[in-house]
Order: C-alpha cells, then sequence, then structure tokens
C-alpha cells in the first residue's frame, strides 16, 4: 500500500475516532446531567414546605379556636355560677361571652378556610412526588440506553485505536508530522479525496497535470487552496 494510502486510511480511521469520541462525550454528557430530576424535586421541595406552612397554621388557628372556646367556658362559668350577684358584672360577662363567641365564630371560619388550603397543598404535594417518580423513571429509561450505546463507542474507540496503532508504523516520521499538523489547523481533516477533480475538502477544481501527480509514488500532493493532502482515490 502507498505512503498516501496509508495515510488516507489513518484519516479515515481519525474521522471515526473524532465522531465516536464527540458522541461518547455527549452522552457523558447526558448522564451527568439531572437538571430534570433537580427540578421536580425543587417542585416537591417547595409543596412540601407549603404544605408544612399551612399545616403549621392550622395548629395555630385550632389552638386560638381552643383557646376561645376554654375562656367562653370559664366566663359563662362565672356569669351562671352564682358568686356573682351585681347586676353590672354580670352585664359585663354576657357582653364578654358575646365577643368571645363572634371572636370564636370568625375563628372557626379561618379555621375551616385554612382546612381546604391544606387538602389542596396536600394534592399538589402528591402530584409533585408522582412528577419526580416519573422523571426518575425516564431518566433510568434514558440511561439504560445511553449506557448501551456508551458500552458500544467504547468499543469501537478500542478497535479504532488498535487499527490506528498498526497504521502508524507505516508512515514516515516526516509524513506524519504534517498530517498531525494539518488536523491540527483543518478541523481534523488532513487528507483530502480527489471528487471529480475537485478537492473533496474545499471544493478547488484540480489542474490535470495535480491530479496525475498524486497517482505517483512521489512526494505527497497538496490542494493549492485548503493545503491538505490529496488522495486520487
Amino acid at each position: 500500500m502507498s505512503q498516501i494510502s496509508n495515510l488516507y486510511r489513518l484519516q479515515q480511521i481519525d474521522s471515526q475516532l473524532d465522531t465516536a469520541n464527540s458522541k461518547l462525550q455527549s452522552i457523558e454528557k447526558i448522564l451527568l446531567d439531572d437538571l430534570s430530576i433537580q427540578s421536580a424535586q425543587q417542585v416537591v421541595a417547595n409543596a412540601d414546605e407549603q404544605h408544612k406552612s399551612l399545616v403549621r397554621k392550622l395548629h395555630e388557628a385550632e389552638n386560638k379556636s381552643y383557646d376561645t372556646r376554654i375562656k367562653i367556658e370559664f366566663v359563662e362559668a362565672s356569669l351562671y355560677g352564682e358568686k356573682i350577684q351585681n347586676p353590672k358584672e354580670l352585664q359585663e360577662l354576657q357582653t364578654e361571652i358575646t365577643s368571645l363567641k363572634r371572636l370564636l365564630s370568625g375563628l372557626e371560619d379561618k379555621q375551616l378556610e385554612i382546612m381546604m388550603e391544606v387538602e389542596e397543598a396536600e394534592e399538589k404535594l402528591m402530584w409533585a412526588n408522582e412528577g419526580l417518580l416519573e422523571a426518575q423513571k425516564q431518566q433510568i429509561e434514558r440511561n439504560a440506553d445511553l449506557h448501551g450505546e456508551k458500552i458500544k463507542l467504547l468499543s469501537q474507540i478500542d478497535r479504532l485505536e488498535s487499527e490506528r496503532n498498526a497504521t502508524l508504523p507505516t508512515i514516515s516520521e516526516t509524513d506524519n508530522s504534517l498530517y498531525e499538523q494539518l488536523r491540527k489547523s483543518r478541523n481534523g481533516v488532513a487528507v483530502a479525496r480527489i471528487n471529480a477533480r475537485a478537492c473533496n475538502a474545499c471544493g478547488t477544481t484540480l489542474t490535470a497535470a495535480l491530479v496525475q501527480a498524486t497517482q505517483t509514488t512521489g512526494p505527497l500532493v497538496r490542494c493549492p487552496t485548503c493545503g491538505r493532502i490529496l488522495y486520487p482515490g
């Protein structure tokens, strides 16, 4: 096999390696990406905090209602206990009871309102947890497919690396140095195939003499425009 053929073979291997490594990096990035889980977890955390806040609020309302009932019972006991005979004091107690019962009614209405909010918050928390479970399930399924693809890519990369190592000794140090230099400066493509008398990389039309020169065993021929090594195909 000629030197240019060996270089073209190396280019094919490296292009496949570039593609495989790029796909592998993308897969690794996706596998590390748990934004959907984090988002679902944040929704659960917010719903849980809202629920806890309302439960605390409900307990406070229940305590206020309870304290007011106890106070009403205490005042009623004083009113009907026959220990107080002064009409003015009795009237004051009656007024206080009326006021306390009005307060209790308002507290009970508020308590009922908060209870409904707690029930709504419990439902939101339930849906948030279900959303988290669904996100975790989808991630597990997605990652299973990606792990399978990752294994295939690693196997492909290992095979290509072996082929590359077997090809390198067939290329002179000088040609390999030029090849690596062009790979870095020409977006990974150092060797371009000639297609219909044109450089397949940049599209420059080549002279017949230049095409003919690529078919000899002489020095490597490069595209006059992009500088890549030309392969006659």
